[in-house]
């Protein structure tokens, strides 16, 4: 009797799969392809204004200290939505949701969601 031959990738994919790791690195990779994407759009230095900051069921959530780069945001979202797209290929973005925020906390970043 031959015994079942497994790759060690197959049996590392099975394994994160069952652990729900695999939608978490997915999302991850999603969030860095849309701060990526802001910077290609806007330019360097929009990384202090907006943060993406999670992305689940095809929406990406960003939080924003200003309201006109929020606005700007909403405007370009389409042009966002591609460059992420660009990166990550299997990317699934229909929207791109804008939380306009600034911090209240000491010693917190602006960013952070409370």
């Amino acid at each position: 009797m031959k015994r079942n031959e497994h790759k060690l990738g197959d049996l590392l994919s099975g394994a994160l799969a069952r652990a729900g790791i695999t939608r978490q690195v997915g999302a991850a990779v999603v969030v860095d392809a849309g701060d990526q994407a802001l910077v290609a759009v806007f330019g360097e230095g929009i990384l202090e204004f907006v943060r993406c900051r999670s992305f689940e069921g095809k929406m990406l959530t960003t939080v924003c200290n200003d309201a006109s780069v929020a606005q700007e945001i909403r405007l370009r979202e389409r042009e966002i939505i591609r460059g992420i797209v660009e990166r990550v290929p299997r990317a699934d973005v229909g929207e791109i949701v804008v939380w306009h925020r600034q911090s209240t906390r000491r010693g917190a970043a602006w960013y952070d969601v409370p």
